[in-house]
């Protein structure tokens, strides 16, 4: 398992434009709504827009990096490793992990982004923000597992946006929670993207543990996770 994990993360350290994409874009949303909106560290504004953006980072990264799974099971990269001695469940510990791995560096940058543009915390209050935020990812990296074994190497891509862009808007992320109808609020609740950003907000602005969003992210965890290693031996079964 460790010699995977080193491999993995080789290969997507040979592609450049993944980590452009991971990375870059949520920084320059980031940027283009500060932008837009010019909003200031004095009314939390600016703390929400930057650990929203920094949201919409990791889970661009991990749904992404779990999506490609879809291309590995397509060129019969999956039936080799079966023939290993590596267990099922290590394939996808693997390839969750490479999903946190990548989502951590899109999570930092725009912390760092947001410091250049005014956030003031204590030290020990950014790396709470940070470890908070990352562990916060576990979700969605079970998610993109799941994506990428349903999907097929033709319709992965289409499938990681779109699940992107539906946690996201849905989650509160790109649309404020505050100016939702009542039933779409009910509904970015019970989503894992509205309460990465707000337990990862917790530390910068005060207030306790929000068990609830703790409910609901160990919820989708264990649902997704647990799918996805249902597909991946029953793809093992077919084989």
């Amino acid at each position: 398992m460790p010699t995977m994990l080193l491999i993995e993360v080789r290969r997507l350290l040979r592609e450049p434009q993944f980590l452009v994409f991971t990375i870059g874009f949520p920084v320059a949303f980031f940027l283009i709504f500060v932008g837009i909106y010019a909003p200031s560290q004095e009314d939390g504004s600016l703390v929400a827009l930057m650990l929203s953006m920094a949201a919409f980072g990791a889970i661009t990264a991990s749904v992404s990096t779990g999506g490609l799974v879809a291309t590995e099971r397509s060129l019969g990269w999956n039936r080799q490793l079966r023939l290993t001695p590596l267990p099922a469940w290590g394939y996808l510990a693997v390839k969750a992990a490479v999903a946190m791995l990548v989502a951590l560096p899109a999570l930092a940058m725009v912390l760092v982004v947001g410091a250049i543009m005014g956030v003031d915390l204590p030290v020990l209050t950014w790396l709470q923000v940070l470890a908070v935020a990352w562990v916060g990812v576990l979700p969605f990296a079970a998610i993109g597992l799941l994506v990428g074994t349903l999907a097929t190497q033709e319709s992965a891509q289409g499938a990681t946006m779109i699940t992107m862009l539906l946690f996201s808007l849905l989650g509160g992320i790109f649309i404020p929670v505050a100016i939702l109808p009542p039933a779409m609020v009910t509904i970015a609740r019970a989503l894992p993207s509205y309460w990465l950003a707000d337990v990862a907000a917790r530390p910068a602005v005060g207030g306790g543990v929000p068990w609830e969003g703790v409910a609901v992210l160990a919820a989708w965890f264990v649902a997704a996770g647990g799918l996805a290693v249902w597909r991946y031996r029953r793809d093992a079964v077919r084989v």
